[in-house]
C-alpha cells in the first residue's frame, strides 16, 4: 500500500490568518475539545484509504470503514469511526470511492451514499454487467456543513460482495478512500 508524508509539505504548515481586515462569517465551536487558536491553521482536509477487506450484504446499507489516515490537516477525520467531523461551519467537497467485487458473476447494481447525521444527502447508483471486471463506485457533493455534524460513507449492493481495500500495484489498482477540504 503506498503511504504519503506530508511533514515539510507546506500544505501543512501552519499560516497566520490572512483575513485580518475581513469579517469571518464561520462559526467556530469547540465541540472536539481542541482550542481556538487553530482558526490560524490552512483550510481543513483530510484523505483516508480502506486497509482492510469489508464485505458487504445484498440489499443491506452499511458502513465502509477507511481505516488508514493518509493526512488529517485540522484535526476532523475519526480513523476509528471512519467519521468526518467539521470543526468550524462552512463549505465542503466531500468525496469516496470504493470497489467493489461481487461473489456472483452476475449483472448488479452498487450503490454509495453521502450520509450527513443520519441523513443520506447525496448517491451515486451503478448498474454493473460487466463480470470480468471490478466496480468501482464514487459519489461526491458539494455541501454546507454545521461544526460538529458526523459526515460518513455508507454502500450498498443488490448481490452479496466484498469492499476491497485501497491498494497500488503496477498496472493493477482498487480506489477506496474517503476526502474532504473546506472550500469556504
Amino acid at each position: 500500500m503506498k503511504t504519503y508524508h506530508y511533514k515539510n509539505d507546506s500544505g501543512t504548515t501552519y499560516y497566520p490568518n490572512q483575513k485580518k481586515n475581513s469579517k469571518d462569517t464561520n462559526s467556530y465551536v469547540d465541540c472536539c475539545g481542541h482550542g481556538d487558536g487553530e482558526r490560524d491553521r490552512p483550510n481543513p482536509a483530510f484523505r483516508a484509504l480502506k486497509e482492510n477487506i469489508q464485505p458487504l450484504t445484498a440489499g443491506v446499507s452499511s458502513k465502509i470503514t477507511f481505516e488508514q489516515e493518509q493526512f488529517d490537516i485540522g484535526s476532523i477525520y475519526k480513523p476509528n469511526s471512519s467519521t468526518f467531523v467539521p470543526r468550524e461551519s462552512g463549505v465542503y467537497y466531500v468525496a469516496a470511492s470504493f470497489t467493489f467485487a461481487p461473489s456472483e458473476n452476475v449483472p448488479y447494481r452498487t450503490r454509495a451514499d453521502i450520509v450527513v447525521n443520519g441523513i443520506t444527502v447525496q448517491v451515486d447508483n451503478d448498474y454493473w454487467d460487466q463480470l470480468a471486471n471490478l466496480n468501482v463506485v464514487n459519489v461526491s457533493a458539494v455541501l454546507q456543513l454545521q461544526a460538529c455534524d458526523h459526515v460518513e460513507i455508507f454502500g450498498q449492493s443488490s448481490v452479496d460482495g466484498f469492499i476491497e481495500p485501497d491498494i497500488e500495484i503496477p498496472n493493477f489498482a482498487y480506489s477506496s478512500n474517503f476526502e474532504a477540504f473546506k472550500v469556504s
